[in-house]
């Protein structure tokens, strides 16, 4: 059968969208395909804004792909017409024997990542939103940043388009196989496309596209919430008065979250980070956020917060597709030759996206991929 493209690119959110721009600006001939419309609300790439820190808490082992997203984030930034990202600094609270600041210290001072280590005293000087106990401490890491989400997948797939690239919404993929002599068939509901390789980004419909990662990959359902603020202290939560943040409560709880910027959204982003989790049909739409869900991030953010109002919490929302360890798995499928494959997952995914996409251009195109990918490989389950 006759290739009708180098690479396919099966699901346009944020990793599908950065793998089309990185095979594009390669000069390969890319069809990028999404089941929903451009716009569509059903994965975990919506909304208007994200984290980027690389003081990375969870592990060193992430840090070289967080460093090729920051220069990512950065290029793209520049290039694009529209804003993608707003300079804000990060700041990572916790009690003084707490592991969240412990761990992002230690990947900071060992990965040489610019930080800095404050006393509660200092946090309430410079961070006057913040309600902190006097055994509390935070890394304040300069080079953190908010992204703007939805502009910033915009971007990547412009930048795409503009080099060549073809984009088709409303195209389900239903089934992928090898062919023979190599390369891989992409079947969708409006007929069959034959490529030299395919790359499987489809969030928390991955596992009914590459079956090896049933059991490994989990759609789940989380909130993410809105605060409104008063007046007299909404100045304290502006993007430049208040860094992104990662709180870690007295019990262990971690919540997360973005300042305001101009009209994004409105009011404060506070969300738990893996808790209120609960398990999500992607073939249905994820149900409402429930009042006991509102009344328990109220009282943990008018705790934390100096400012926050009880009564103007509102929530949607998002999915995310979980491993057993929170990690990623990314790599090349064992059982169709042809399929390369990332759900980088769990919650905090997105701000690796331009790493994630060049390493999928990479195994698309058989190049040596510029990091080491063996943390993410499915096989360690």
């Amino acid at each position: 059968m006759q290739r009708n493209y180098d690479v396919v690119v099966v699901g346009l959110g944020i990793m599908g969208a950065a793998a089309v721009y990185h095979l594009a600006r390669r000069g390969a001939k890319v069809l990028g395909l999404d089941a929903y419309g451009p716009g569509h609300k059903l994965g975990s790439s919506h909304g208007d804004s994200r984290i980027y820190r690389r003081a990375y808490w969870e592990g060193r082992h992430y840090v070289p792909l967080l460093q090729r997203s920051y220069d990512g984030w950065r290029e793209l930034d520049e290039q694009s017409s529209d804003r993608i990202l707003v300079k804000t600094g990060g700041i990572f609270v916790g009690h003084a024997s707490s592991g969240l600041v412990q761990r992002c210290r230690d990947t900071a001072a060992s990965c040489g990542i610019a930080h800095e280590l404050v006393d509660a005293g200092e946090i309430r000087r410079r961070y006057p939103a913040f309600r902190v106990s006097d055994g509390m401490e935070a890394i304040v890491e300069p080079d953190a940043f908010m992204l703007l989400a939805d502009a910033s997948r915009t971007a990547f797939l412009t930048a795409a388009v503009s080099r060549g690239a073809g984009l088709t919404y409303g195209a389900k993929v239903t089934a992928l196989t090898s062919l023979p002599g190599g390369g891989a068939l992409v079947v969708t509901d409006a007929g069959r496309i034959a490529c030299a390789s395919a790359v499987v980004a489809a969030g928390p419909w991955i596992a009914s596209l590459v079956p090896e990662l049933r059991g490994v990959v989990r759609p789940m359902r989380i909130p993410v919430y809105w605060f409104d603020l008063a007046p007299d202290r909404d100045c304290h939560f502006h993007a430049g008065a208040l860094p992104v943040y990662l709180f870690e409560d007295d019990d262990g709880t971690i919540l997360y979250g973005l300042p305001r910027w101009r009209d994004v959204q409105g009011g404060l982003k506070i969300g738990f980070h893996n808790h209120q989790l609960s398990d999500h049909d992607p073939s249905e739409p994820a149900r409402g956020v429930s009042a006991e869900e509102i009344a328990e991030i109220t009282a943990r953010a008018v705790r934390i917060f100096d400012g926050v109002r009880r009564d103007g919490a509102r929530g949607i929302t998002c999915v995310y597709t979980m491993t057993p360890d929170t990690s990623f798995v990314i790599g090349r499928s064992r059982d169709s030759a042809g399929v390369v494959y990332a759900s980088a997952c769990s919650g905090h995914g997105f701000k690796f996206a331009p790493g994630i996409g060049e390493a999928l251009a990479d195994l698309a195109t058989g190049a040596p991929p510029a990091i080491d990918l063996a943390p993410f490989a499915r096989d360690r389950f």
